[in-house]
């Protein structure tokens, strides 16, 4: 059985392949699941426009379920 990613997490979608998404277009803010292929969904908190990057004229104000298959965590600053 897989584990879901903690609340908080940074994560973006598998669509979402700029670089500045690498760094998390979206937050983990709940999990449910497991379900029976082991997967998980994530209710996120993400930008109005999916299709652009993170900043002032695109904020995360917009709460949507992402597919753990779809989900990919954002490395770790540092």
């Amino acid at each position: 059985m897989t584990t879901p990613l903690p609340v908080g997490t940074r994560v973006r979608h598998y669509g979402q392949q700029w670089p500045a998404a690498r760094s998390g277009a979206a937050t983990v803010l709940e999990a449910k699941g497991p379900y029976s292929d082991d997967s998980w969904e994530y209710r996120v908190l993400t930008t109005q426009d999916f299709a652009r990057s993170p900043g002032p004229d695109n904020p995360e104000t917009r709460e949507t379920w992402w597919n753990s298959t779809a989900t990919i965590p954002a490395p770790a600053a540092g």
